[in-house]
């Protein structure tokens, strides 16, 4: 199905599928605030209170909790080898 956006100075844009419309919002090109309908339908709805785009921004700050945590663990190897190796 396809998609049509409109920003907040009135310039429209055509995706051609969800998964588009999805990617651009993840991305950035599409913000919360722009007006997004399904082709056929007049409805318009804001990109932000669609329910297949909820979260998706928050999900997106993920990768650095993941990274932050997997660095704190590295460390944490780390000291371990180094307290065996000095205790051995």
């Amino acid at each position: 199905m396809r998609y049509h956006v409109k920003n907040a100075e009135g310039r429209e844009l055509e995706c051609p599928s969800l998964s588009d419309l999805h990617a651009l919002y993840t991305h950035g090109f599409i913000e919360e605030d722009d007006l997004v309908r399904a082709a056929g339908s007049q409805r318009w709805v804001r990109a932000g209170d669609m329910p297949a785009l909820r979260g998706v921004r928050e999900r997106r700050r993920d990768p650095v909790k993941v990274a932050l945590i997997l660095a704190a663990a590295l460390v944490l190897g780390l000291a371990l080898v180094l307290l065996v190796k000095l205790r051995g």
